[in-house]
Order: structure tokens, then sequence, then C-alpha cells
């Protein structure tokens, strides 16, 4: 069920205000999709691309939990469910 948009870019951007602070994530290259339930309860998809060397599974798990704590403390919706898909790993480029 779609939602408003003014509701589907605030989740958004409380997502990727999470990605951001993440050194382990390039968030300029990852992808989020927002879906709303009849209940408002939001199903959140992310697509990330991660850096070379990362925990990828403490990673996600650690993203995943602030997704839900951050959407539950900063809106009225409730997070029904978080799908974090890694897309791409990178190695970082040196900058010397």
């Amino acid at each position: 069920m779609w939602r408003s948009s003014a509701a589907y870019v605030t989740v958004v951007t409380v997502v990727m205000m999470c990605l951001k602070e993440r050194a382990e994530i390039v968030a300029e290259e990852s992808n989020v999709d927002v879906q709303f339930d009849e209940h408002d309860r939001c199903t959140i998809t992310i697509a990330v691309v991660m850096k070379f060397g990362a925990k990828v599974v403490s990673v996600c798990k650690n993203i995943q939990e602030e997704i839900v704590n951050e959407i539950s403390m900063m809106t009225p919706f409730a997070v029904k469910q978080v799908h974090l898909i890694v897309k791409k790993i990178v190695f970082e480029k040196n900058n010397a």
C-alpha cells in the first residue's frame, strides 16, 4: 500500500542518515525503498555498497537495528521488516 510521498521521503531520509554515519558503507551508491501497509508499518529494502574488509554480517545486523530504533524514535511509523542487500563490495581509493 502506498502512503504519502512525505512519509516515504521522511523514512528514506532517516535511513540515509543511518547509512551515512557508517564508515563501512558508501551511502551515495546505496538505494532505499519503503513500502507501507494499512497499519502504518513499513518494510524497508536497502541495497548497500560496502567497503572491502568490513564485517558484512555484523555491520548489516547493526544497521538493521539502528534503522528500526531511529524510525521508531523519529517518526510515527513502526518498522515491520528491514531487508538489507549487499549489492557490491568496493575497494577504497587511496588519496595519495
